[in-house]
């Protein structure tokens, strides 16, 4: 680099700095929380996240033992019933087991 050229480079890195006082100068900083302020909201949502996450599996539990419980009813009251709808579910779950390869299967030989 020529002398002239450095002489340019910093008259433009003066200039930019020059700039960015008058900026800093003319807002004023965000209000930046402490860390302790920070910590308490990561203990508050994580434990807001603990009891979200218990009533979920509650819900799940309590939903499983619907469906157990449900199925064994159906078992004891209509056996035939119970072993057509295991035999409807095995289908479905094979068909939908099958196109989901075959749509697999076209998109990757377009590719």
């Amino acid at each position: 680099m020529s002398r002239s050229e450095e002489q340019d480079e910093q008259e433009i890195v003066m200039r930019i700095q020059q700039q960015m006082r008058v900026l800093d100068d003319a807002y004023e900083p965000a209000n930046i929380p402490s860390l302790a302020t920070i910590e308490a909201q990561v203990k508050e949502r994580r434990q807001m996240r603990r009891r979200a996450n218990r009533i979920e599996m509650i819900l799940f539990w309590i939903a499983g033992l619907f469906i157990i419980s449900f199925g064994a009813f159906l078992l004891h009251s209509a056996p035939a019933l119970y072993l057509g709808i295991q035999a409807i579910s095995l289908c479905a779950a094979i068909v939908v087991a099958v196109s989901w390869s075959g749509r697999r299967r076209k998109e990757t030989r377009h590719e």
